[in-house]
């Protein structure tokens, strides 16, 4: 007798739900696909403990008639497709005729659903291994399906899943993204008898962005208007500056033919597009909606239809990042006019500034001058002996002593002290240059000019500033001494690159990055404070509001009494909205707190399985690191010797949290070594 037996069809079903049905999501995705395939204008969704106890779908659609109800609950029947040829021509997101099946299988589901126009509908109720009950009842056109205890036979896969609050976010990111890609449809969603999200009266895609993201995001849109890039293909696409960014690629958002795809060959195209303008480990928030043939795209990959491949790809990948590049080009060249305030780039003009003469006549004793400043472009001053005309601002200069004034003086008088930034002074002072024109009275003579520098290679003024500019080196260096540990009598060069930290003593030369160095401290500070129970915060002049998604709301819930042990007071400030009205004591109060909790809550989203205690771990991780002071970020003489001098009482003073190295030290036998000086000795 053979061993191979066909499994009875509870077993089968089970089976098959397993691929189509992994969590609460998987249901209120197809639900949801199914109401938008029917054309629906409204789409309610409710929860109950994140979906197990209870999902609710309710549309306005065309409705099923009373035959199609009981019909609909089959394996494999479906109204979207009649033979093989009609994949190649898809313009539905469900075909495969599994989701109710499967639904139905590891469920108790109930479903009502009316035909527009009719006086009355049906109502049918099933339970895996019951017979289906149809009842008719009056109700308008529409469905509406409940699904509730999902998993209660399977109990194993009802262990796995997360805490309620993760699952409820997975929910609301999903619906979020639908309905930000089909803004022709209002989305509802409650949980636990809570309104989350309701786009009512939001009929564009800009308005649903500032509604999810936050009013301030609306200045940051660059729209791509829907655009053919080749025959019967079309690109449209919802842009946010480079200046917002995430540190993962959760808000990167693609829609193909109305269905949401995931696709690691469209991120890459779309951070192509924004190459050079993130940082390392940044990606953009965007939305893409492609539009093409059927017979292009192969959509039957897995039972969840996330995954799509197209078949030439080149001319799409070629598309998104020729039209992102263009959209960001065109938006730089203006940004600067529109953006809000705390996103406008702080540039500075690095070139130094000095005098350039213009129209000089003599008046017996006293000359009449006009100067202006203006960045340098050559190393030479010139003079024009034209007519002083009316236009030009005049300064007259007493007692002219033939000896143009120095180039201090001049920015003393004619420009006002908020255009002299301190950093382009400080910069003119470390070239230590200075200029003199000599003027004769001689009309014959011709003006001439002269530099006067310290620099034994004669560097002109803008070589030396560029030069004082990457490495800071004090003048006067501190006498005072420190060490870090085993290392010591350590004294203080400078800071180099706005980045490095450059100690000596009599062993040689010490490197000291400033982010690890910081991050260490901050570490161990809230780490101690967390297990003492000894939390500062200290409050915000200004509390921060910030705008979350369904999903990063979720994500706070879950872990707010953490956040405030380590010092954060967090508040509810309306739909989705929420107020940072307290940070940790440590934390730089002018740091972009914004950035920093969404950045936390997108790190603790990727976290599998995580417990309290991995969870609080994360956190003090997470906010030392982004709490810590940047490269590229300037330190004064006392912001060094603070850091250093509170490095030395961390425990471990050699890596950062993350295992990064703190200092590298070139030893002076290596430097001996790397001058041919032959061998070190004390």
């Amino acid at each position: 007798m053979g061993v191979i037996q066909l499994l009875d069809a509870q077993t089968a079903d089970k089976i098959a739900a397993g691929e189509v049905i992994e969590r609460p999501l998987s249901v209120v995705k197809e639900l949801v696909e199914n109401s938008i395939d029917a054309g629906s204008t409204l789409i309610e969704t409710e929860i109950k403990d994140g979906g197990v106890s209870l999902i609710a779908v309710r549309d306005n659609g065309s409705g099923m008639a009373k035959e199609d109800l009981t019909m609909a609950f089959m394996r494999h029947a479906t109204s979207k497709l009649r033979n093989i040829n009609d994949l190649n021509n898809l313009h539905s997101l469900g075909f495969r005729g599994e989701a109710l099946a499967s639904i139905a299988a590891v469920s108790q589901i109930e479903m009502t659903s009316a035909l527009h126009g009719s006086l009355h509908g049906h109502k049918i109720s099933l339970t895996l291994g019951s017979v289906p009950v149809v009842t008719e009842l009056a109700a308008t056109g529409g469905t509406n399906i409940e699904v509730k205890n999902l998993f209660y036979n399977i109990p194993a896969r009802r262990k796995f899943l997360k805490a309620p609050a993760y699952e409820s976010g997975l929910i609301g990111e999903l619906l979020t993204k639908y309905a930000l890609g089909h803004p022709e449809i209002r989305f509802r969603l409650i949980s636990n008898r809570k309104v989350v999200f309701d786009t009512a009266n939001m009929h564009s895609t800009e308005e649903r962005i500032s509604y999810f993201y936050g009013a301030d995001m609306v200045p940051m849109i660059i729209k791509v208007p829907r655009v053919e890039f080749a025959p019967k293909r079309f690109l449209e696409m919802y842009l946010l500056r480079e200046e917002v960014s995430r540190n993962n690629r959760a808000q990167e958002l693609f829609f193909i033919n109305g269905r949401v795809i995931k696709s690691t060959a469209l991120n890459n195209a779309l951070e192509e597009g924004y190459h050079t303008l993130l940082g390392k480990g940044r990606f953009p928030v965007a939305l893409v909606k492609l539009e093409l043939p059927g017979d292009e795209i192969d959509v039957n990959i897995h039972p969840a239809k996330l995954e799509i491949k197209i078949n030439d790809f080149e001319p799409v990948k070629q598309a998104i990042i020729m039209y992102v590049r263009d959209a960001l080009w065109q938006a730089a060249i203006s940004k600067n006019a529109f953006l809000p305030e705390k996103y406008r780039p702080k540039t500075e003009d690095k070139t130094p500034y000095t005098a350039k003469v213009i129209n000089i006549t003599e008046t017996s004793s006293t000359a009449e001058t006009a100067v202006n400043l203006e960045p340098r472009q050559t190393e030479s001053v010139k003079m024009k002996e034209t007519p002083l005309k009316e236009s030009v601002r005049a300064e007259k200069i007493e007692n002219f002593d033939h000896t143009y004034p120095k180039l201090p003086e001049i920015k003393k008088k004619l420009a006002a002290e908020e255009e002299m930034r301190e950093r382009r002074e400080s910069i003119a002072e470390k070239a230590e240059e200075t200029v003199e024109l000599p003027i004769k009275k001689s009309a014959k003579n011709a003006p001439q000019e002269t530099f006067k520098q310290d620099s034994m290679f004669m560097e002109t003024p803008s070589q030396a500033a560029n030069k004082a500019e990457n490495v800071a080196v004090l003048k006067t260096p501190p006498k005072k001494e420190f060490k870090v540990k085993d290392v010591t009598s350590l004294s203080l060069i400078g800071q180099l690159n706005n980045s490095f930290i450059l100690a000596q003593n009599k062993d040689g030369l010490f490197i000291i990055d400033q982010h690890t160095l910081h991050e260490r401290i901050l570490y161990e500070q809230f780490k101690k404070t967390v297990e003492e129970k000894e939390i500062i915060s200290e409050n915000l002049l200004l509390p921060v509001m910030v705008n979350l998604t369904p999903k990063e709301e979720s994500t706070l819930i879950l872990c707010i009494i953490e956040l405030r042990d380590l010092g954060f007071v967090i508040e509810e400030f309306g739909e989705r909205s929420y107020l940072i009205r307290a940070i940790p004591q440590g934390l730089p109060k002018d740091m972009d707190l914004k950035a920093l909790l969404l950045d936390l809550l997108a790190d603790l989203e990727a976290e599998k399985n995580i417990t309290p205690a991995v969870l609080k771990e994360n956190l003090i991780n997470q906010t030392a690191c982004k709490g810590a002071v940047k490269a590229n970020a300037h330190l004064t003489t006392e912001d060094m010797l603070t850091l250093l001098s509170r490095l030395d009482q961390v425990e471990n003073a050699h890596t950062c949290p993350h295992g990064r190295p703190i200092f590298y030290k070139i030893s002076m036998s290596e430097l001996y070594a790397i001058f041919k000086r032959g061998s070190y000795h004390e």
